[in-house]
């Protein structure tokens, strides 16, 4: 009796981990749907209504809509590329930044195959760090920082670029919201390009990193920023400022080739 209740401890606790290297996940139809067949709260708030970013189309529904539940709730919205299979952006709210556990445990989804999407074995000695579009850092609880170590929320980074990604752009721009946006809803985009470059033939790297947010300020005055990177052996940086997302978009437009905004033309 005993021996059996050891057998089936050890298959629960293997059970167990296997269900925790998943993540939970809806894929949708339209981010902008009331929930659950959706999850507008992350996306702009508008006199007209929400706006997402610009939405890219493929064939075989390359570009899925991922509502990003942890726990029973919804924490952030990924666009994600599943030929790439990298997310074209991440989208979430504002938080005044708190001190976190990382814990590090990459999960993958359970809507997706993994055909349609990187594992933690791609990464393995490919001499790429796992790059957060929603980061650790823009939280401030364990639990939603935990939600952000999803593969579906990650891109292939050199280490150096992450490093000074963080320092020169993840940082500070958590200082302009608070310093802008005054306690009010702010709303961050945070995207990739992708390159030609891939780990394991599979998992394409990233050429450019962008991120920018929106808000208003106590005035009712729209106060927006944002960031596009690329990696030269050391980070090439261009800051977007109040009035400059249009800029930005251009870029952006320039680098995916289709018209591409933020915003919907709203910062």
């Amino acid at each position: 009796m005993m021996k059996c209740l050891l057998i089936l401890l050890r298959i629960s606790l293997i059970l167990l981990l296997a269900f925790s290297s998943l993540a939970s996940c809806r894929l949708v139809a339209n981010f902008l749907a009331a929930p659950p067949n959706g999850c507008p709260q992350f996306f702009l708030n508008t006199p007209n209504g929400r706006v997402t970013p610009t939405i890219l189309q493929g064939p075989n529904q390359r570009y899925r809509q991922i509502c990003q539940e942890h726990l029973g709730v919804d924490r952030f919205a990924t666009l994600y590329d599943t030929q790439s299979r990298i997310p074209v952006y991440s989208a979430y709210l504002h938080v005044h930044h708190a001190q976190v556990v990382r814990n590090d445990q990459w999960r993958q989804e359970l809507g997706l195959t993994n055909d349609q999407q990187a594992t933690n074995n791609d990464y393995a000695n490919s001499g790429m760090q796992k790059g957060h579009l929603y980061p650790v850092y823009h939280n401030d609880n364990n639990v939603q920082a935990d939600a952000t170590f999803t593969l579906t929320n990650a891109a292939p980074q050199a280490q150096a670029f992450n490093n000074q990604w963080f320092h020169q752009v993840e940082q500070p721009i958590n200082q302009h919201i608070e310093n802008n946006c005054r306690g009010n809803p702010a709303y961050i985009v945070t995207g990739v390009i992708p390159s030609q470059n891939t780990i394991n033939n599979r998992v394409r790297v990233a050429s450019h990193f962008w991120t920018a947010y929106c808000c208003r300020d106590n005035n009712g005055h729209v106060a927006s920023g944002g960031a596009l990177a690329w990696w030269n052996g050391a980070l090439q940086l261009t800051p977007y400022g109040n009035a400059q997302i249009q800029l930005l978009e251009q870029q952006l437009t320039n680098l995916y080739n289709i018209p591409f905004q933020v915003f919907g033309g709203h910062c």
